[in-house]
């Protein structure tokens, strides 16, 4: 059975994420911009951050944060940290239980000092907790 991926954030590294997890099992990409979202299933490229990079088909993307999130049996989240708080919080409530949630944002919460780790703690307790770096 295919563990079905979503992932929130279709910036560079979103987007690579998701374009190497829907190599492998099924899996959804959050763009905040609805033309984004359209670009990528339409012409499976994402001419704002990788535009020389050809995206799988088989990678779907919508505008649709509940949408996204609800298919989730993984959920990625490549949100940069400014605004990495609330787009969890607007999430969490989709969200099934113990879906492990895994992060790839960089930095701290500037108010807080947090590293995303924690503000994910925050805002989806219950939820065992990955973070994944990279470039």
């Amino acid at each position: 059975m295919p563990i079905n991926v979503a992932v929130i954030g279709a910036g560079s590294w979103g987007t690579t994420v998701a374009a190497l997890a829907a190599a492998n099992t099924p899996t959804v990409l959050w763009a905040r911009r609805p033309a984004l979202a359209e670009q990528i299933n339409t012409q499976h490229v994402n001419a704002d951050y990788l535009a020389a990079f050809t995206l799988p088909e088989a990678l779907r993307a919508t505008s649709d944060l509940a949408e996204a999130v609800a298919f989730a049996d993984v959920l990625v989240m490549a949100v940069p940290s400014h605004g990495y708080r609330d787009v969890a919080a607007e999430a969490a409530p989709h969200l099934r239980p113990w879906v492990p949630v895994v992060t790839l944002s960089k930095g701290l919460e500037r108010s807080s000092r947090k590293r995303m780790s924690e503000v994910t703690r925050d805002e989806m307790p219950g939820h065992p907790v990955a973070v994944l770096t990279g470039p």
